[in-house]
């Protein structure tokens, strides 16, 4: 097995997408919140494995007054070329590829591609002695070959559909790039270059999910979990409580193992029964020692890591605070501050209330406040 090497990431996204039949480029079309290159984009963050990522487009300057999401420090965007191998050979020159031990190259207009594809394709290179692997799927309908003005029958399990991620050994991708693009022939994949100059490839299973936006009706918009949270706590002696991340002087203090963050132990709960996870119990037993005192941050961090891993986003969050005391409205601004920091979401998608129980039961004696909430995630 090959030790973990630096990695390469080529996006290439410079495409004209003439069967796309829109006005808009297909990258930049909407996929709800985010464009279809956003949402490639967004899932390769998330990728710690790449030390540098290069999306390879038509026109820079104009790409990124397009995109709208803030990339981090490993990405740069370059000029492309007439073609997808031109394309990709530009992003390889753009490094000094001698850093890299291997370049994984994944169609920008690829969206659905998950982080845990992206791990495993990369584990299965540290794992084999082939120069390139890429993801592929069989064919689920007939296949018949065009010759001439008739069409013959194929049988279909002697074909692979080939998809992104791919994989290869750098120098050898870069090598089987100019040798054939000075030959002006110009595979249309990655795994056909290296093939095609006699290096050894193979494929593992893809998923259907994964398609290439080509037309319109790829777009799908509507992909939506929602999830409901609930958590009460008793006061105890104290002189401070933490709600949604803030510390604020109170005249008692939480009942809890960890810090009691009421706010961030629904919205979590709220997460992972939008997933079905399970709930924070599953995750942070109250009986192990780690859970003590732990900071409902972390919890979150863990929460939002799953949300990500699946491909989704936080769309929206609601909370309904139960609570004769503390009351919500002098401190409204504060935690939905916090909360938009913490979860990486605009404050207009947090809506924020208070309610009491009208002096009836454990809340309306303030022995006690309670949180209901609601999230909704998209993909």
């Amino acid at each position: 097995m090959r030790m973990n090497k630096n990695l390469l990431v080529i996006i290439p996204c410079a495409g004209i997408g003439n069967r796309f039949s829109s006005q808009i480029e297909k990258q930049h079309a909407s996929l709800g919140d985010l464009s279809v290159i956003e949402t490639t984009l967004d899932t390769f963050m998330m990728f710690k494995p790449a030390s540098k990522i290069v999306v390879v487009v038509k026109d820079p300057e104009s790409f990124q007054k397009k995109i709208s999401i803030k990339l981090d420090e490993r990405f740069s965007i370059v000029s492309g070329g007439n073609s997808r191998s031109e394309s990709v050979l530009n992003g390889i020159r753009s490094e000094n590829i001698e850093k890299y031990d291997y370049v994984m190259t994944h169609d920008g207009v690829r969206p659905y591609i998950d982080l845990d594809s992206l791990e495993k394709i990369y584990a299965s290179i540290l794992d084999s002695d082939y120069d390139c692997i890429f993801y592929g799927i069989r064919p689920k309908d007939s296949i018949k070959r065009l010759e001439g003005g008739s069409c013959k029958a194929e049988e279909r399990d002697n074909f692979i559909l080939v998809q992104t991620p791919q994989i290869c050994e750098s120098n050898k991708l870069k090598n089987a790039l100019e040798v054939l693009t000075s030959k002006n022939i110009y595979p249309t994949d990655e795994s056909s270059a290296m093939e095609n100059s006699g290096y050894s490839v193979n494929f593992i299973e893809g998923s259907q999910k994964n398609i290439k936006i080509t037309f319109q009706e790829d777009l799908v918009k509507e992909d939506i979990l929602i999830g409901n949270g609930f958590d009460l706590h008793r006061f105890c002696e104290g002189n401070s409580i933490v709600f949604g991340g803030v510390k604020f002087p109170f005249e008692f203090g939480i009942e809890a193992i960890s810090d009691g963050d009421v706010i961030l132990h629904s919205l979590a709960d709220s997460i992972l029964g939008a997933l079905s996870e399970g709930d924070i119990g599953s995750a942070f037993p109250e009986d192990d020692p780690n859970s003590k005192d732990l900071d409902s941050q972390e919890i979150i961090t863990y929460c939002l890591g799953l949300m990500k891993k699946r491909g989704y986003h936080l769309n929206n969050i609601d909370i309904t605070v139960i609570s004769e005391i503390p009351k919500i409205s002098p401190i409204r601004n504060q935690i939905i501050k916090s909360l938009s920091e913490i979860f990486s979401i605009d404050s207009s998608k947090i809506g924020l209330k208070g309610s009491t129980m009208e002096k009836i039961g454990t809340i309306g004696k303030e022995q006690a406040l309670a949180v209901m909430t609601s999230v909704t995630l998209k993909r």
